[in-house]
């Protein structure tokens, strides 16, 4: 029978996702692996990764077939508050421009033109990696604790090129410079011209909140929709595959675009692939004049999220990509602001390093404590209470 309707926000009636099967469903046949380990160690990762559900029922949803294709080859409609990204080419943007119009108003691009020198786009062919990474364990999941699941290379591409499920592992490493050869994949890519500060590389390297992820996303994988740490920018560089991306304004309801009352949790999931397919275009009948930026990354392409904007994206067909959040100038104010609030140790280091190495912008952090009356952690007594978290109650 087809699937419940789902009721959003407001009493509103959504549309109803295509026949999904309940959970639980008979699981799919076993793919058969390359390699004898790789059936245990997949399962080792899915059974820690995803402990609400047997490793057995990830393609219970049928998405590894003609349904997540048509998904995958389906183009949102174009409307008024639905908009394509906008693109730039770099020969064509300076990066006086590029601030003006894109980093200091938080409008994101995708830029192309930008990376061809970089010697990933050839080095970062998954074949090719084979030879060098085939036995680095890379993260490819967390369990219930927060603790890291990692999976040697060989196993992983293995799994990648045979798996069946609706939302696929996601080889998505955080720190590669502690791994063997993990310094090579740095070396092989370069922060491009436009995003030339990391204000947080002021904070000693072990305080430095994670800033750097390598990727490699099977074909469905993803990531639902959310914001950044702290209200960090991010940028986004392809070397193979592809990605569609969904943004939203900042101004716009977490609750809303995250689509948590947009589908029927009894028999449906709100994972990538399930996110672009229903729990978008319900999303979009509530809220028809709701804004959101689409459009699909290719390889070669990077594109730039600003702070605060809400994100979501679907990986196409297997893909490579590398990531980094950054602390510009021209969001400095809006990270700190965040950052005293929400992280008041890291925030005593930053702006002791400041005042040690950057003065003017010790200066400016100080100002826009004074300004709010914010009192940092080393300024308070035991049981003095911020002038945010006052506020916030």
């Amino acid at each position: 029978p087809p699937a419940a309707h789902a009721v959003g926000p407001l009493g509103i009636l959504a549309t109803p996702s295509p026949a999904q099967p309940p959970r639980g469903a008979a699981p799919q046949a076993r793919p058969r692996y390359e390699h004898r380990r790789t059936a245990a160690e997949v399962w080792r990762c899915k059974k820690a990764h995803r402990t609400e559900i047997s490793p057995d029922e990830w393609g219970q949803f049928g998405y590894a077939g003609a349904k997540g294709d048509e998904v995958i080859a389906r183009s949102l409609e174009r409307s008024g508050c639905t908009v394509p990204i906008p693109r730039i080419k770099r020969s064509e943007v300076s990066r006086e421009e590029f601030s003006e119009r894109f980093a200091i108003p938080r409008i994101p691009c995708i830029i192309e033109g930008a990376m061809t020198d970089w010697p990933a786009m050839t080095r970062w062919d998954i074949d090719k990696l084979m030879g060098r990474m085939r036995h680095v364990a890379f993260k490819v999941g967390e369990d219930d604790k927060g603790r890291k699941l990692r999976m040697k290379y060989k196993y992983f591409v293995d799994y990648m090129r045979q798996q069946r499920d609706d939302a696929p592992l996601y080889l998505f490493e955080t720190r590669a410079e502690t791994l063997p050869q993990g310094k090579e994949l740095l070396d092989e890519y370069s922060v491009p011209d436009y995003f030339p500060h990391d204000l947080f590389d002021l904070v000693n390297p072990d305080a430095k909140p994670p800033f750097r992820w390598w990727c490699i996303g099977p074909k469905r994988s993803g990531t639902t929709v959310h914001s950044d740490p702290l209200g960090t920018a991010a940028w986004n560089a392809i070397t193979h595959g592809s990605k569609r991306w969904v943004l939203f304004e900042p101004s716009a309801s977490g609750r809303v675009v995250k689509g948590k009352d947009f589908f029927d949790k009894q028999r449906e999931d709100d994972e990538a692939i399930m996110y672009f397919d229903f729990i978008l275009p319900r999303i979009r009948a509530a809220f028809p004049n709701l804004r959101m930026y689409t459009g699909v990354q290719k390889a070669g392409e990077i594109i730039f999220v600003p702070g605060d904007w809400w994100h979501g994206v679907l990986n196409l067909e297997d893909t490579v990509a590398v990531t980094h959040n950054y602390v510009g100038y021209d969001n400095f104010d809006r990270v700190w602001e965040r950052t005293r609030r929400e992280r008041p140790k890291l925030a005593y280091l930053w702006l002791r390093n400041m005042r040690r190495y950057a003065p003017q912008l010790h200066d400016r952090a100080s100002q826009l404590n004074r300004r709010d009356g914010f009192r940092m952690r080393n300024e308070r007594g035991p049981k003095q209470a911020t002038a945010a978290a006052e506020s916030s109650e």
